[in-house]
Protein backbone atom coordinates (compact mmCIF):
# COMPACT_ATOMS: atom_id res chain seq x y z
CA UNK A 1 0.00 0.00 0.00
CA UNK A 2 1.43 3.28 -0.74
CA UNK A 3 2.19 5.82 2.26
CA UNK A 4 -0.14 8.59 2.63
CA UNK A 5 0.87 11.72 4.07
CA UNK A 6 0.21 12.32 7.97
CA UNK A 7 -2.19 15.63 7.36
CA UNK A 8 -3.86 13.67 4.66
CA UNK A 9 -4.52 10.67 6.37
CA UNK A 10 -6.24 12.77 9.64
CA UNK A 11 -7.78 15.58 7.75
CA UNK A 12 -10.91 16.21 9.35
CA UNK A 13 -14.16 14.19 8.35
CA UNK A 14 -16.84 15.92 10.21
CA UNK A 15 -17.44 19.45 11.82
CA UNK A 16 -16.53 17.57 15.27
CA UNK A 17 -13.23 16.94 14.48
CA UNK A 18 -11.85 19.92 13.51
CA UNK A 19 -9.52 21.87 15.99
CA UNK A 20 -10.84 25.65 17.00
CA UNK A 21 -12.07 27.70 14.36
CA UNK A 22 -15.60 27.15 15.88
CA UNK A 23 -16.52 30.65 14.70
CA UNK A 24 -16.93 29.32 11.32
CA UNK A 25 -17.96 25.44 12.41
CA UNK A 26 -21.30 26.13 14.63
CA UNK A 27 -22.40 28.69 11.74
CA UNK A 28 -22.03 26.11 9.16
CA UNK A 29 -23.67 23.11 11.38
CA UNK A 30 -26.43 25.58 11.95
CA UNK A 31 -26.70 26.12 8.17
CA UNK A 32 -26.99 22.26 7.60
CA UNK A 33 -29.59 22.00 10.43
CA UNK A 34 -31.80 24.78 9.56
CA UNK A 35 -31.22 24.39 6.10
CA UNK A 36 -30.48 27.83 5.05
CA UNK A 37 -27.68 27.18 2.62
CA UNK A 38 -26.06 30.29 1.01
CA UNK A 39 -25.26 30.75 -2.20
CA UNK A 40 -21.63 31.78 -1.74
CA UNK A 41 -18.95 31.67 0.80
CA UNK A 42 -15.37 33.19 1.26
CA UNK A 43 -13.26 31.26 3.59
CA UNK A 44 -10.07 33.50 4.00
CA UNK A 45 -7.08 32.89 6.45
CA UNK A 46 -3.65 31.78 6.31
CA UNK A 47 -2.34 28.35 5.14
CA UNK A 48 -3.16 25.01 6.96
CA UNK A 49 -5.93 26.16 9.21
CA UNK A 50 -8.76 24.51 7.64
CA UNK A 51 -10.18 26.19 4.59
CA UNK A 52 -10.03 23.42 2.42
CA UNK A 53 -11.12 20.77 4.80
CA UNK A 54 -14.41 22.82 5.95
CA UNK A 55 -15.46 23.55 2.58
CA UNK A 56 -15.23 19.83 2.09
CA UNK A 57 -17.03 18.65 5.32
CA UNK A 58 -19.74 21.26 4.64
CA UNK A 59 -20.11 20.34 0.50
CA UNK A 60 -21.06 16.51 1.93
CA UNK A 61 -23.16 17.30 4.96
CA UNK A 62 -25.54 19.84 2.96
CA UNK A 63 -25.76 16.87 0.34
CA UNK A 64 -25.91 13.69 3.39
CA UNK A 65 -28.85 11.73 2.86
CA UNK A 66 -28.43 10.67 6.33
CA UNK A 67 -26.96 13.92 8.46
CA UNK A 68 -25.72 13.27 11.95
CA UNK A 69 -26.42 16.32 14.15
CA UNK A 70 -25.45 18.72 10.99
CA UNK A 71 -22.19 16.22 10.43
CA UNK A 72 -22.17 14.01 7.43
CA UNK A 73 -22.14 10.55 7.93
CA UNK A 74 -20.00 9.75 5.09
CA UNK A 75 -21.27 6.30 4.23
CA UNK A 76 -24.09 7.61 2.35
CA UNK A 77 -23.33 6.93 -1.82
CA UNK A 78 -23.64 10.98 -2.37
CA UNK A 79 -21.02 11.16 0.94
CA UNK A 80 -18.85 8.40 -0.65
CA UNK A 81 -19.18 9.98 -3.95
CA UNK A 82 -17.64 13.05 -3.18
CA UNK A 83 -15.26 11.58 -1.04
CA UNK A 84 -13.92 8.98 -3.97
CA UNK A 85 -14.21 12.18 -6.58
CA UNK A 86 -16.51 10.39 -8.71
CA UNK A 87 -19.80 12.65 -8.24
CA UNK A 88 -19.85 15.27 -10.42
CA UNK A 89 -21.93 17.51 -8.80
CA UNK A 90 -19.41 18.50 -6.42
CA UNK A 91 -16.19 20.16 -8.21
CA UNK A 92 -12.91 21.26 -7.15
CA UNK A 93 -10.82 23.26 -8.82
CA UNK A 94 -6.88 25.23 -8.07
CA UNK A 95 -7.34 29.01 -9.14
CA UNK A 96 -3.90 28.87 -9.09
CA UNK A 97 -3.84 26.40 -12.41
CA UNK A 98 -6.91 27.08 -13.78
CA UNK A 99 -7.28 31.03 -13.60
CA UNK A 100 -8.43 31.84 -17.50
CA UNK A 101 -11.85 33.53 -18.31
CA UNK A 102 -12.51 30.38 -20.35
CA UNK A 103 -12.65 28.10 -17.63
CA UNK A 104 -15.12 30.53 -15.47
CA UNK A 105 -17.32 30.43 -18.13
CA UNK A 106 -17.48 26.80 -18.95
CA UNK A 107 -18.77 26.91 -14.64
CA UNK A 108 -21.16 29.33 -16.19
CA UNK A 109 -22.89 27.31 -18.40
CA UNK A 110 -22.60 24.74 -16.44
CA UNK A 111 -24.22 25.79 -13.44
CA UNK A 112 -27.35 26.28 -14.52
CA UNK A 113 -28.28 22.46 -14.99
CA UNK A 114 -29.56 20.92 -12.47
CA UNK A 115 -27.79 18.30 -9.98
CA UNK A 116 -28.08 14.58 -11.26
CA UNK A 117 -27.79 13.06 -7.32
CA UNK A 118 -26.90 15.25 -4.66
CA UNK A 119 -29.33 18.35 -3.56
CA UNK A 120 -26.71 21.09 -4.23
CA UNK A 121 -24.14 21.61 -6.95
CA UNK A 122 -20.92 22.94 -5.19
CA UNK A 123 -17.96 24.72 -6.56
CA UNK A 124 -15.04 24.77 -4.26
CA UNK A 125 -12.61 27.23 -5.92
CA UNK A 126 -9.27 27.42 -4.08
CA UNK A 127 -6.75 29.96 -3.90
CA UNK A 128 -9.19 32.15 -5.74
CA UNK A 129 -7.67 35.24 -5.79
CA UNK A 130 -5.15 33.70 -8.66
CA UNK A 131 -8.56 34.04 -10.79
CA UNK A 132 -7.34 36.64 -13.64
CA UNK A 133 -9.10 40.47 -14.08
CA UNK A 134 -11.75 39.13 -16.67
CA UNK A 135 -12.39 35.11 -14.50
CA UNK A 136 -13.96 37.31 -11.64
CA UNK A 137 -16.13 40.03 -14.38
CA UNK A 138 -16.76 36.26 -15.46
CA UNK A 139 -17.89 35.24 -12.42
CA UNK A 140 -19.61 38.27 -10.99
CA UNK A 141 -23.03 37.58 -13.11
CA UNK A 142 -23.47 34.44 -11.23
CA UNK A 143 -23.30 35.14 -8.21
CA UNK A 144 -25.47 38.05 -8.15
CA UNK A 145 -28.29 35.29 -9.72
CA UNK A 146 -27.40 32.12 -9.17
CA UNK A 147 -29.71 29.24 -9.53
CA UNK A 148 -30.99 27.82 -6.22
CA UNK A 149 -29.36 24.76 -6.58
CA UNK A 150 -25.75 26.07 -6.95
CA UNK A 151 -23.26 26.76 -3.87
CA UNK A 152 -19.80 28.45 -4.67
CA UNK A 153 -17.01 28.27 -1.63
CA UNK A 154 -14.15 30.64 -2.38
CA UNK A 155 -10.74 30.09 -0.84
CA UNK A 156 -7.96 32.39 -0.17
CA UNK A 157 -4.79 33.61 1.88
CA UNK A 158 -5.60 36.47 0.37
CA UNK A 159 -8.74 38.34 0.28
CA UNK A 160 -7.25 41.71 -0.40
CA UNK A 161 -6.66 40.71 -3.56
CA UNK A 162 -10.32 39.70 -4.43
CA UNK A 163 -12.74 42.38 -5.82
CA UNK A 164 -14.97 44.13 -3.41
CA UNK A 165 -17.58 43.24 -5.83
CA UNK A 166 -17.49 39.69 -5.26
CA UNK A 167 -16.79 40.23 -1.70
CA UNK A 168 -20.15 41.84 -1.23
CA UNK A 169 -21.84 38.71 -2.67
CA UNK A 170 -20.25 36.00 -0.19
CA UNK A 171 -20.70 35.09 3.40
CA UNK A 172 -17.09 35.70 4.81
CA UNK A 173 -15.76 33.66 7.44
CA UNK A 174 -11.98 34.32 8.71
CA UNK A 175 -10.11 31.76 10.00
CA UNK A 176 -6.94 32.57 12.47
CA UNK A 177 -4.07 30.39 13.29
CA UNK A 178 -4.54 27.70 15.62
CA UNK A 179 -3.27 28.36 19.58
CA UNK A 180 -0.70 26.36 20.72
CA UNK A 181 -2.76 24.55 23.13
CA UNK A 182 -4.74 22.98 20.21
CA UNK A 183 -1.91 22.24 17.87
CA UNK A 184 -0.36 20.04 20.73
CA UNK A 185 -3.35 18.33 21.56
CA UNK A 186 -3.86 17.55 18.18
CA UNK A 187 -0.03 16.18 17.60
CA UNK A 188 -0.15 14.45 21.01
CA UNK A 189 -3.43 12.11 19.56
CA UNK A 190 -1.74 11.52 16.15
CA UNK A 191 1.59 10.04 18.03
CA UNK A 192 -0.42 8.38 20.19
CA UNK A 193 -2.84 6.76 17.42
CA UNK A 194 -0.27 5.65 14.79
CA UNK A 195 2.53 4.51 17.65
CA UNK A 196 4.50 7.42 17.00
CA UNK A 197 7.63 7.64 20.17
CA UNK A 198 7.30 11.75 20.78
CA UNK A 199 7.80 13.29 23.89
CA UNK A 200 6.26 16.52 25.17
CA UNK A 201 8.98 18.89 24.81
CA UNK A 202 9.50 17.25 20.49
CA UNK A 203 5.67 18.26 20.51
CA UNK A 204 5.68 21.45 21.96
CA UNK A 205 8.38 22.68 19.69
CA UNK A 206 7.23 21.74 16.63
CA UNK A 207 4.16 23.33 18.04
CA UNK A 208 5.82 26.63 18.09
CA UNK A 209 7.38 26.18 14.45
CA UNK A 210 4.26 25.40 12.74
CA UNK A 211 3.19 29.17 13.43
CA UNK A 212 -0.65 28.05 13.96
CA UNK A 213 -0.63 26.28 10.79
CA UNK A 214 -2.16 22.52 11.76
CA UNK A 215 -0.81 21.28 8.08
CA UNK A 216 2.44 22.48 8.92
CA UNK A 217 2.53 20.87 12.52
CA UNK A 218 1.42 17.39 11.35
CA UNK A 219 4.10 17.55 8.37
CA UNK A 220 6.82 18.44 10.69
CA UNK A 221 5.74 15.19 13.14
CA UNK A 222 5.22 13.03 9.97
CA UNK A 223 8.88 14.49 8.83
CA UNK A 224 10.39 13.88 12.68
CA UNK A 225 8.95 9.98 12.99
CA UNK A 226 11.86 9.29 10.16
CA UNK A 227 14.24 9.71 13.07
CA UNK A 228 12.88 7.04 15.31
CA UNK A 229 14.53 4.05 14.89
CA UNK A 230 15.33 1.30 17.88
CA UNK A 231 12.59 2.10 19.74
CA UNK A 232 13.98 5.60 20.70
CA UNK A 233 12.02 8.51 21.62
CA UNK A 234 12.01 11.72 19.40
CA UNK A 235 13.46 14.86 21.61
CA UNK A 236 13.51 18.74 21.06
CA UNK A 237 16.96 18.28 19.45
CA UNK A 238 16.24 16.22 17.04
CA UNK A 239 13.49 18.23 15.99
CA UNK A 240 15.73 21.57 16.07
CA UNK A 241 18.72 19.42 14.22
CA UNK A 242 15.88 18.25 11.38
CA UNK A 243 15.17 21.98 11.00
CA UNK A 244 17.97 23.87 11.47
CA UNK A 245 16.75 25.89 13.83
CA UNK A 246 18.39 26.95 17.33
CA UNK A 247 17.66 26.28 20.17
CA UNK A 248 16.30 29.03 22.50
CA UNK A 249 19.30 28.96 25.09
CA UNK A 250 21.26 29.43 22.09
CA UNK A 251 19.76 32.71 21.05
CA UNK A 252 19.16 33.78 24.54
CA UNK A 253 23.23 33.87 24.64
CA UNK A 254 23.75 35.73 21.79
CA UNK A 255 21.59 38.54 22.35
CA UNK A 256 22.75 38.79 25.48
CA UNK A 257 26.22 38.90 24.69
CA UNK A 258 24.63 41.89 22.15
CA UNK A 259 23.58 43.54 24.45
CA UNK A 260 26.22 43.53 27.05
CA UNK A 261 28.64 44.41 24.44
CA UNK A 262 30.57 40.86 24.78
CA UNK A 263 31.97 40.41 21.34
CA UNK A 264 34.07 37.79 22.45
CA UNK A 265 30.50 36.11 24.04
CA UNK A 266 29.35 36.13 19.58
CA UNK A 267 32.42 34.70 18.31
CA UNK A 268 31.81 31.65 20.36
CA UNK A 269 28.49 31.19 19.77
CA UNK A 270 28.67 31.22 15.92
CA UNK A 271 31.39 29.22 16.22
CA UNK A 272 28.94 26.95 18.52
CA UNK A 273 26.21 27.25 15.97
CA UNK A 274 28.85 26.25 12.65
CA UNK A 275 29.75 23.41 14.90
CA UNK A 276 26.36 21.88 15.63
CA UNK A 277 25.40 22.76 11.55
CA UNK A 278 22.53 24.94 12.00
CA UNK A 279 21.36 27.31 8.95
CA UNK A 280 22.60 30.86 9.66
CA UNK A 281 20.30 32.57 7.55
CA UNK A 282 17.82 30.98 9.92
CA UNK A 283 19.43 31.77 12.85
CA UNK A 284 19.33 35.17 11.87
CA UNK A 285 15.55 34.90 11.05
CA UNK A 286 15.22 33.33 14.61
CA UNK A 287 16.92 35.29 16.14
CA UNK A 288 15.27 38.93 15.02
CA UNK A 289 11.89 36.62 16.51
CA UNK A 290 13.84 35.98 20.02
CA UNK A 291 14.48 39.90 19.81
CA UNK A 292 11.13 40.81 19.26
CA UNK A 293 9.32 38.46 21.75
CA UNK A 294 12.11 40.97 24.23
CA UNK A 295 10.65 43.82 22.81
CA UNK A 296 7.02 42.34 23.63
CA UNK A 297 8.20 41.35 27.17
CA UNK A 298 9.14 44.90 27.43
CA UNK A 299 6.64 46.83 26.57
CA UNK A 300 3.31 44.66 27.25
CA UNK A 301 1.96 43.71 30.93
CA UNK A 302 1.21 40.51 30.03
CA UNK A 303 3.20 39.19 27.41
CA UNK A 304 2.43 35.74 27.98
CA UNK A 305 -1.18 36.41 26.48
CA UNK A 306 0.39 37.28 23.22
CA UNK A 307 3.73 34.88 22.75
CA UNK A 308 3.25 31.02 22.73
CA UNK A 309 5.81 30.41 25.44
CA UNK A 310 6.32 28.72 28.60
CA UNK A 311 6.62 29.99 31.87
CA UNK A 312 10.34 28.96 32.17
CA UNK A 313 10.88 31.06 28.45
CA UNK A 314 9.15 33.78 30.20
CA UNK A 315 11.26 34.02 32.55
CA UNK A 316 14.18 33.82 30.59
CA UNK A 317 12.90 36.75 28.41
CA UNK A 318 12.32 38.96 31.33
CA UNK A 319 15.46 38.39 32.12
CA UNK A 320 16.99 39.13 29.34
CA UNK A 321 14.80 42.21 29.07
CA UNK A 322 15.90 44.52 31.95
CA UNK A 323 19.47 44.63 29.93
CA UNK A 324 18.23 47.18 27.21
CA UNK A 325 15.13 50.05 26.81
CA UNK A 326 12.46 49.46 24.53
CA UNK A 327 14.66 52.01 22.15
CA UNK A 328 17.36 49.66 22.04
CA UNK A 329 15.42 46.43 21.43
CA UNK A 330 13.64 48.39 18.62
CA UNK A 331 16.86 49.16 17.02
CA UNK A 332 18.22 45.74 17.00
CA UNK A 333 15.07 44.15 15.62
CA UNK A 334 16.07 46.25 12.66
CA UNK A 335 19.08 45.94 12.71
CA UNK A 336 18.51 42.06 12.61
CA UNK A 337 16.31 42.65 10.02
CA UNK A 338 18.57 44.20 7.57
CA UNK A 339 22.18 41.94 8.45
CA UNK A 340 19.93 39.52 7.42
CA UNK A 341 19.73 41.04 3.55
CA UNK A 342 23.38 41.30 3.31
CA UNK A 343 23.67 37.87 4.66
CA UNK A 344 21.97 36.49 1.12
CA UNK A 345 24.46 37.89 -0.78
CA UNK A 346 27.11 37.22 0.94
CA UNK A 347 30.06 34.38 -0.16
CA UNK A 348 31.78 34.18 3.25
CA UNK A 349 28.01 33.90 5.66
CA UNK A 350 30.24 33.27 9.04
CA UNK A 351 32.36 35.94 8.39
CA UNK A 352 29.34 38.54 7.51
CA UNK A 353 27.42 37.02 10.57
CA UNK A 354 30.20 37.33 13.28
CA UNK A 355 31.20 40.93 11.42
CA UNK A 356 27.61 42.34 11.32
CA UNK A 357 26.63 41.22 14.65
CA UNK A 358 29.81 42.71 16.29
CA UNK A 359 28.81 46.35 14.46
CA UNK A 360 25.07 45.86 15.39
CA UNK A 361 26.82 45.85 19.22
CA UNK A 362 29.16 48.52 18.62
CA UNK A 363 26.02 50.67 17.32
CA UNK A 364 23.81 49.39 20.23
CA UNK A 365 26.39 50.49 22.94
CA UNK A 366 25.65 52.67 25.87
CA UNK A 367 26.62 56.38 25.26
CA UNK A 368 26.99 58.41 27.97
CA UNK A 369 29.29 60.57 26.99
CA UNK A 370 28.67 63.64 24.59
CA UNK A 371 31.20 63.62 21.65
CA UNK A 372 33.54 67.11 21.75
CA UNK A 373 34.33 69.27 19.09
CA UNK A 374 37.94 68.86 16.81
CA UNK A 375 39.96 71.24 17.96
CA UNK A 376 41.37 74.06 15.49
CA UNK A 377 44.75 72.99 14.76
CA UNK A 378 46.64 70.17 16.79
CA UNK A 379 50.24 69.93 17.61
CA UNK A 380 52.64 68.65 15.28
CA UNK A 381 54.50 65.49 16.54
CA UNK A 382 57.48 64.01 15.20
CA UNK A 383 56.94 60.95 16.70
CA UNK A 384 54.44 58.21 16.50
CA UNK A 385 51.86 59.37 19.75
CA UNK A 386 48.74 59.87 20.62
CA UNK A 387 47.15 63.19 20.87
CA UNK A 388 43.84 63.43 22.49
CA UNK A 389 41.14 66.30 21.79
CA UNK A 390 40.06 68.42 24.56
CA UNK A 391 36.76 68.75 25.66
CA UNK A 392 34.58 71.20 24.25
CA UNK A 393 34.40 73.51 26.91
CA UNK A 394 38.48 73.24 28.23
CA UNK A 395 40.31 76.46 27.61
CA UNK A 396 42.20 76.88 24.86
CA UNK A 397 45.38 76.67 27.10
CA UNK A 398 44.55 73.66 29.39
CA UNK A 399 45.95 70.81 28.51
CA UNK A 400 44.02 67.35 26.53
CA UNK A 401 42.28 65.42 29.06
CA UNK A 402 43.23 61.75 28.00
CA UNK A 403 39.96 59.56 29.10
CA UNK A 404 40.53 56.09 28.49
CA UNK A 405 37.60 54.92 28.73
CA UNK A 406 35.21 57.10 26.93
CA UNK A 407 33.97 56.76 23.98
CA UNK A 408 35.92 58.15 20.35
CA UNK A 409 34.46 61.44 20.23
CA UNK A 410 32.93 62.08 16.14
CA UNK A 411 35.62 65.20 15.42
CA UNK A 412 34.08 65.95 11.95
CA UNK A 413 30.56 67.33 11.02
CA UNK A 414 30.69 65.91 7.52
CA UNK A 415 33.00 63.22 6.04
CA UNK A 416 36.04 63.77 3.80
CA UNK A 417 35.98 61.29 2.31
CA UNK A 418 34.20 59.13 -0.53
CA UNK A 419 34.69 55.90 -2.36
CA UNK A 420 36.12 55.95 -5.28
CA UNK A 421 36.98 53.36 -8.06
CA UNK A 422 40.70 52.45 -9.14
CA UNK A 423 41.93 54.93 -10.83
CA UNK A 424 45.71 55.94 -11.73
CA UNK A 425 44.73 59.26 -10.58
CA UNK A 426 44.20 58.31 -7.28
CA UNK A 427 47.95 58.86 -5.52
CA UNK A 428 48.94 55.31 -3.55
CA UNK A 429 52.04 54.59 -1.29
CA UNK A 430 53.79 51.32 -0.45
CA UNK A 431 51.79 49.09 1.26
CA UNK A 432 51.19 48.86 5.06
CA UNK A 433 50.73 45.23 6.84
CA UNK A 434 47.94 45.56 9.16
CA UNK A 435 49.52 42.74 11.60
CA UNK A 436 53.08 44.98 11.53
CA UNK A 437 53.50 45.29 15.49
CA UNK A 438 55.13 48.61 16.80
CA UNK A 439 58.00 46.52 18.03
CA UNK A 440 59.05 45.78 14.35
CA UNK A 441 59.80 49.21 13.36
CA UNK A 442 63.31 50.65 13.42
CA UNK A 443 64.88 53.77 13.45
CA UNK A 444 64.84 55.42 9.66
CA UNK A 445 67.97 55.75 8.29
CA UNK A 446 69.21 59.37 6.73
CA UNK A 447 69.24 57.81 3.01
CA UNK A 448 65.76 56.52 3.26
CA UNK A 449 63.44 57.36 0.86
CA UNK A 450 61.05 60.54 2.35
CA UNK A 451 57.36 59.23 2.85
CA UNK A 452 54.70 60.72 1.17
CA UNK A 453 53.84 63.28 3.46
CA UNK A 454 57.32 64.63 2.92
CA UNK A 455 57.19 65.20 -0.33
CA UNK A 456 54.24 66.68 -0.02
CA UNK A 457 55.43 69.10 2.68
CA UNK A 458 53.16 67.64 5.66
CA UNK A 459 54.44 66.18 8.42
CA UNK A 460 55.08 62.19 7.55
CA UNK A 461 58.25 60.09 7.74
CA UNK A 462 59.76 57.06 6.31
CA UNK A 463 57.62 53.65 5.05
CA UNK A 464 58.45 52.60 8.44
CA UNK A 465 57.19 55.27 10.32
CA UNK A 466 54.03 55.24 8.24
CA UNK A 467 53.56 52.22 9.23
CA UNK A 468 54.23 52.54 12.56
CA UNK A 469 51.28 55.36 12.34
CA UNK A 470 48.99 52.75 11.27
CA UNK A 471 49.42 50.28 13.68
CA UNK A 472 49.01 53.14 16.15
CA UNK A 473 45.74 53.64 14.49
CA UNK A 474 44.35 50.62 14.87
CA UNK A 475 45.24 50.06 18.51
CA UNK A 476 43.53 53.97 18.91
CA UNK A 477 40.44 52.04 17.59
CA UNK A 478 40.62 49.18 19.83
CA UNK A 479 41.83 51.66 22.66
CA UNK A 480 38.37 53.51 22.23
CA UNK A 481 36.32 50.57 21.40
CA UNK A 482 35.26 50.20 18.20
CA UNK A 483 35.93 46.75 17.49
CA UNK A 484 34.12 46.79 14.18
CA UNK A 485 36.25 49.02 12.80
CA UNK A 486 39.33 47.53 13.59
CA UNK A 487 37.79 44.11 12.08
CA UNK A 488 36.62 45.80 8.78
CA UNK A 489 39.58 47.44 8.45
CA UNK A 490 42.38 44.46 8.60
CA UNK A 491 42.19 43.04 4.74
CA UNK A 492 43.23 46.78 3.55
CA UNK A 493 46.28 47.46 2.06
CA UNK A 494 47.29 51.03 3.84
CA UNK A 495 49.13 54.09 2.32
CA UNK A 496 49.52 57.81 3.38
CA UNK A 497 49.64 59.64 0.19
CA UNK A 498 49.51 63.46 -0.16
CA UNK A 499 48.12 64.17 3.86
CA UNK A 500 44.93 61.56 3.46
CA UNK A 501 45.13 57.79 4.82
CA UNK A 502 44.24 55.87 1.44
CA UNK A 503 42.62 52.63 2.92
CA UNK A 504 42.33 50.00 -0.52
CA UNK A 505 40.26 46.65 -0.71
CA UNK A 506 40.09 44.15 -3.16
CA UNK A 507 36.55 43.47 -5.32
CA UNK A 508 35.83 40.48 -2.71
CA UNK A 509 35.76 42.69 0.08
CA UNK A 510 33.25 45.15 -0.97
CA UNK A 511 31.50 44.72 2.47
CA UNK A 512 34.44 46.22 4.24
CA UNK A 513 34.53 48.61 1.73
CA UNK A 514 31.13 49.67 1.80
CA UNK A 515 30.99 49.96 5.82
CA UNK A 516 33.71 51.75 5.89
CA UNK A 517 32.87 54.62 3.55
CA UNK A 518 29.95 55.04 5.73
CA UNK A 519 29.61 58.45 6.94
CA UNK A 520 29.97 57.77 10.48
CA UNK A 521 32.70 55.74 9.64
CA UNK A 522 34.66 57.70 8.45
CA UNK A 523 34.19 60.52 11.11
CA UNK A 524 35.64 58.10 13.65
CA UNK A 525 38.49 56.82 11.27
CA UNK A 526 39.42 60.67 10.40
CA UNK A 527 39.70 61.64 14.12
CA UNK A 528 41.41 58.55 15.14
CA UNK A 529 43.97 59.38 12.61
CA UNK A 530 44.01 62.85 13.41
CA UNK A 531 45.21 62.55 17.31
CA UNK A 532 47.78 59.48 16.24
CA UNK A 533 49.75 61.79 13.49
CA UNK A 534 48.68 65.22 14.81
CA UNK A 535 47.08 66.73 12.03
CA UNK A 536 44.37 66.90 10.31
CA UNK A 537 44.20 63.01 8.38
CA UNK A 538 41.48 62.98 5.35
CA UNK A 539 40.53 59.27 4.73
CA UNK A 540 39.98 57.82 1.36
CA UNK A 541 38.39 54.26 1.27
CA UNK A 542 38.35 52.83 -2.22
CA UNK A 543 38.64 49.51 -4.56
CA UNK A 544 41.75 48.41 -6.43
CA UNK A 545 42.12 45.43 -9.18
CA UNK A 546 45.40 44.63 -6.95
CA UNK A 547 45.45 46.41 -3.60
CA UNK A 548 48.54 45.94 -2.52
CA UNK A 549 50.63 47.05 -5.93
CA UNK A 550 48.25 50.09 -6.37
CA UNK A 551 49.20 50.99 -2.27
CA UNK A 552 53.54 50.61 -3.80
CA UNK A 553 53.00 53.18 -6.08
CA UNK A 554 51.69 56.32 -4.52
CA UNK A 555 52.82 59.54 -6.65
CA UNK A 556 52.05 63.10 -5.12
CA UNK A 557 51.94 64.93 -7.99
CA UNK A 558 54.65 68.21 -8.06
CA UNK A 559 51.93 70.88 -7.01
CA UNK A 560 52.04 74.21 -5.23
CA UNK A 561 51.38 74.22 -1.64
CA UNK A 562 48.44 76.58 -2.25
CA UNK A 563 46.75 73.67 -4.32
CA UNK A 564 46.40 71.58 -1.07
CA UNK A 565 44.98 74.36 0.79
CA UNK A 566 42.06 74.93 -2.18
CA UNK A 567 41.50 71.14 -1.78
CA UNK A 568 41.59 71.18 2.18
CA UNK A 569 39.15 74.07 1.99
CA UNK A 570 36.54 73.00 -0.73
CA UNK A 571 36.51 69.10 1.01
CA UNK A 572 35.70 71.44 4.27
CA UNK A 573 32.80 73.42 2.75
CA UNK A 574 31.78 69.93 0.29
CA UNK A 575 32.91 72.31 -3.11
CA UNK A 576 33.81 69.85 -6.20
CA UNK A 577 36.38 71.65 -8.01
CA UNK A 578 38.19 70.60 -11.28
CA UNK A 579 41.72 71.05 -12.28
CA UNK A 580 42.29 71.76 -15.49
CA UNK A 581 45.70 73.36 -17.20
CA UNK A 582 46.02 75.38 -19.77
CA UNK A 583 47.93 74.80 -23.25
CA UNK A 584 50.80 76.94 -24.11
CA UNK A 585 50.69 78.70 -27.45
Amino acid sequence: MAHVALYREWRPMTFDEVVEQQHAVIALRQAVLTGQIAHAYLFSGTRGTGKTTLAKIFSRAINCLAPQNGNPCNQCSVCTGILKGSLLDVVEMDAASNNSVDTIRRICDEVVFMPSQARFKVYIIDEVHMLSTGAFNALLKTLEEPPAHAVFILATTEPHRIPATILSRCQRYEFRRIPLDGLTGRLREIAQKDGIAVDDSAINTIARLAEGGMRDAISLLDQVRMNESGGRTINRDDVLRMTGVSDDDLLAQVAQAILTSDAAGIIRSIEQLIMAGRDLARFLIDLAAFSRNLLVVKVTPDPLSLLQITSDQHQQLTTLAKLAGSDRLIDLVRALSALHGDLRWSTDSRITLEIGLIRIMDELGPRTVKPAALPASLPEKKEVVQVVAPAADALPQTPPPEPLDEPIPEYLDEPQAEIVGDSPMQPSQPAMTTGASSSDVSASSPNETPSPFERAGLPGGSGQEDSARWQSIQNQLLQDGHMTLYLFSRPASVSFCGGELHLIFAEQDSINCQELGEAHNLKLLRGAATRVIGTDTPVVVRFAVNPQEEAQHCPVPDQPDWIFRVRGAADELNIPIRMEEQENG
